[in-house]
């Protein structure tokens, strides 16, 4: 899996700012920056890719469209297909 800063011109490096990790004290992301940042994503040819990435390596700020909730619910639902249900 390749590290997004090995990603060629994805949208996010044209657009720059804090909305990626607006907060990296609270660790917490607006409404507003989200919405703005996956708006952004949604046009990267590299959306899935780095959500992939995301999902499996970051805890913070905007991967491929996905806020930090995004990628924990995706990663609970992943664990639990993963387990026999008896």
């Amino acid at each position: 899996m390749r590290e997004p800063a090995s990603y060629e011109a994805p949208s996010c490096a044209s657009v720059g700012g804090d909305f990626w990790f607006p907060d990296g004290e609270k660790n917490s992301i607006t409404l507003t920056d989200a919405a703005f940042a996956k708006s952004i994503c949604r046009m990267c040819p590299h959306k899935t890719e780095c959500a992939e990435w995301g999902i499996a390596n970051e805890t913070h700020g905007v991967w491929g469209g996905l806020s930090p909730r995004d990628r924990s619910s995706i990663r609970r639902q992943k664990k639990l297909k993963g387990q026999n249900v008896a």
